[in-house]
C-alpha cells in the first residue's frame, strides 16, 4: 500500500483541479489559492516517497507529470474566462508542455533521457507562483509574474529542444 501513496497523491492533483476550479468560480479565491497549493505540496511529497519508498512505478512516470500538466493547464485554461488572463499567455504554456512531452517521447524511443533541468524548474515555479497570485486576486501583479512565466516556459522549451539536437547530433 505503502507504494502506491506516490500515485494516489498524483490521482489527487487530477481531482484537486476541480476543486481549484469550483472555487475560483465561485470567488473563493483563498480557498481556491490552497487548494491549488495543496496540489503543489502533493506533487513534491509524491516524487519524495517515490524515491524514499524506492516505488518509482512505470505508472507514477506517466500519471505524476501528466497530473502536474492538468492541473496547471486547467487552472490556467479557466482563469481566460474566471479571472481574463490573456489567452495568447495560456496557449504559449500549453504549446510548450506538448512540444517539449512530444519531444521526450522522441527522444525516448531513441534511447535518449531528457532530464528536467533548472530553466524547467524555474518556469515550473514562476508558473505555480503566477497561479496562486492570480488567484488571490492581484491580477496586475499576477499577469507580470504571468510574463514572466511565459518567458522562462519559451526559454526552458529551447533549452529542451537544442539538448536533443546536441544528443542526435
Amino acid at each position: 500500500m505503502v507504494k502506491q501513496i506516490p500515485n494516489v497523491l498524483s490521482a489527487f492533483r487530477i481531482f484537486d483541479l476541480v476543486i481549484v476550479i469550483i472555487f475560483m468560480e465561485y470567488g473563493m479565491s483563498i480557498w481556491a489559492a490552497a487548494f491549488f497549493t495543496v496540489g503543489i505540496l502533493s506533487d513534491i511529497l509524491d516524487g519524495f516517497l517515490a524515491r524514499r519508498n524506492n516505488s518509482v512505478t512505470t505508472l507514477g512516470k506517466i500519471i505524476d507529470p501528466l497530473a502536474d500538466k492538468i492541473l496547471n493547464i486547467g487552472v490556467l485554461t479557466a482563469m481566460i474566462k474566471i479571472i481574463d488572463v490573456p489567452y495568447w499567455m495560456v496557449i504559449v504554456i500549453i504549446a510548450r508542455e506538448f512540444a517539449v512531452t512530444g519531444l521526450r517521447i522522441i527522444a525516448a524511443n531513441e534511447n535518449i533521457i531528457i532530464p528536467a533541468n533548472k530553466w524547467g524548474k524555474l518556469k515550473t515555479t514562476s508558473q505555480f507562483i503566477a497561479i496562486i497570485i492570480l488567484i488571490l486576486g492581484s491580477k496586475e501583479i499576477g499577469i507580470y509574474l504571468l510574463l514572466l512565466a511565459v518567458l522562462f516556459t519559451v526559454i526552458s522549451g529551447y533549452i529542451y529542444f537544442y539538448d536533443y539536437y546536441k544528443a542526435v547530433k
